[in-house]
């Protein structure tokens, strides 16, 4: 899964210490818990994990070796954006890493732009210019580790691997990101000259149906954290499936508040449609900065409905219930897969172990409560580790929820 849960949202590995902190802090200033490891597993949970391999100075097998077991090692969803950290001036042992990382996570396109603007390092015509200037005519060339042999991208990637690479302009980029993945895996070094250029390089990648491998140093970690968003942190996510009338008061009672939308489940569409409106609307609320309110009731008197859908749906109350708390806990574990709330709210306890079971939680532990009756603390083990409460359906009264969302404001907010 990704933001604030133990699979990241962005994998990134570097070949050194510095060259990840580099990666890492533009994505950090979004708002975003970046992780810089030295070793695997790594116990912290963040949106972005950034791996140091501390390979730069190795020989080319053993660089290569290093990359691959680290990435053996990490336990990436298949939407996980998976990024290669290479030094802007291509000193180290691009080619090996990038030939090892292709083959465990099994892409087939990588997209490399080397460029970092900000430092003057652009790409043209598949070199790699040092303000203008090729790198093999500036004191990297002679650097006392690695020195950089060719200015020629291309040359220096194929020194290291038989993996195919072509250099291309970057308006023959967006024409042949149209073109089929084909089965034979390739590199594609991409000119840019402006960070303008590489957010054009980043914005149609990640558009693509299959994401290929991101390559390249600073420029291109800057221009991946001007796309994504800041995760929502100090907003919650409240799931209220509990169809009590106190419950729908509570629902009631916050349904005006503008920094609050939502999002209501048509329990009939559970039987004919998928999930995936749904997701994109709670997403949409919680990365506009709102706290997202998840319900299934759409007044008080959906309750006294129940048997007359059950006898359309030709099944019983448990078996509808079952049907309706299962679709939730998926539904909640697909959202957090895209943005990460700074709390979970479950009212409902059907509801709460479904989505307990959704994120492969095998226990909670109990720090405080809220509101005299909503106890929190965090799920043991599973994928979500942020704070959790929990709510039974008749409890409280119709200010709760409304005292809920001003204790995350207040203590959550950054």
């Amino acid at each position: 899964m990704s933001r604030h849960v133990v699979r990241p949202q962005i994998l990134v590995i570097a070949d050194d210490f510095t060259g990840g902190n580099d990666a890492g802090v533009s994505l950090a200033m979004t708002g975003m818990t970046v992780n810089v490891a030295f070793t695997l597993p790594c116990a912290d949970d963040a949106d972005v994990l950034v791996i140091n391999s501390d390979s730069r100075a190795l020989d080319a097998q053993q660089a290569a070796a290093r990359v691959s077991d680290l990435a053996l090692a990490c336990q990436a969803e298949p939407q996980t954006q998976w990024l290669k950290k290479i030094d802007s001036t291509l000193r180290g042992n691009p080619g090996a890493e990038l030939d090892a990382l292709m083959r465990v996570t099994g892409k087939k396109r990588a997209i490399l732009a080397a460029a970092y603007p900000a430092a003057g390092r652009t790409t043209e015509q598949g070199q790699c210019l040092i303000h203008g200037v090729p790198v093999t005519h500036t004191e990297f060339a002679s650097d006392p580790k690695t020195p950089v042999m060719s200015a020629d991208i291309c040359e220096v990637i194929q020194a290291q691997t038989t993996i195919a690479c072509r250099s291309m302009s970057l308006n023959d980029y967006t024409q042949h990101l149209h073109e089929p993945v084909v089965e034979t895996p390739q590199i594609w070094v991409v000119d840019a000259r402006t960070d303008a250029d590489l957010d054009v390089i980043v914005t149609q990648a990640l558009m693509q149906d299959e994401l290929p491998l991101l390559v390249g140093s600073a420029g291109i970690c800057d221009a991946l954290a001007r796309h994504v968003r800041a995760p929502s942190s100090h907003r919650l996510l409240a799931v209220v499936g509990s169809m009590s009338e106190i419950a729908q008061q509570q629902v009631a009672a916050v349904y005006q508040n503008p920094q609050v939308g939502m999002a209501f489940i048509d329990i009939e569409n559970i039987f004919s449609g998928g999930s995936t409106a749904y997701v994109q609307r709670i997403v949409g609320i919680l990365a506009s900065g709102k706290h997202c309110i998840v319900h299934t009731s759409p007044d008080s008197e959906a309750r006294h409905h129940i048997p007359q859908l059950c006898v359309r749906m030709e099944t019983n109350r448990v078996q509808l219930g079952e049907k309706i708390c299962l679709f939730l806990g998926q539904l909640i574990r697909q959202v957090l897969q895209e943005v990460s709330p700074g709390a979970l709210y479950l009212s409902g306890g059907d509801v709460a172990m479904a989505v307990a079971d959704a994120l492969k939680a095998t226990g909670f532990r109990i720090t405080d409560r809220v509101a005299q009756c909503v106890p929190y603390g965090h799920f043991v083990g599973g994928d979500w580790q942020r704070p959790v409460m929990t709510k039974a359906g008749g409890f409280g009264d119709e200010t709760t929820l409304r005292q809920v969302l001003n204790f995350i404001e207040e203590n959550m907010s950054e």
